[in-house]
């Protein structure tokens, strides 16, 4: 479970990259300049659908290390645990 929980890094990098795409093309949809301030609700929004991406991108790999660290259970390898979690 510790080389995949090494990869727990990219879900904050993941949300960080989806929350400033969304600003600067949602910023580009309005005809403003890139870095205009949001309000409350566009902060919220943003911060909403990035963090719903980063969940979405990453939960399988959380399935994946949370199963490795099982200690009931033995597997051969990540390889193994994804086959086994599938079927």
């Amino acid at each position: 479970g510790f080389v995949p929980g090494l990869f727990g890094t990219s879900h904050g990098a993941l949300q960080f990259m989806a929350y400033e795409d969304l600003k600067e093309r949602y910023n580009k949809y309005r005809n403003r300049v890139s870095d205009t301030k949001l309000n409350t609700m566009e902060y919220i929004m943003m911060a909403a659908v990035s963090k719903i991406f980063a969940v979405v991108a990453t939960y399988p790999y959380q399935v994946v290390r949370a199963r490795l660290q099982d200690q009931h259970n033995t597997y051969s390898g990540v390889f193994d645990v994804i086959r086994r979690t599938w079927r």
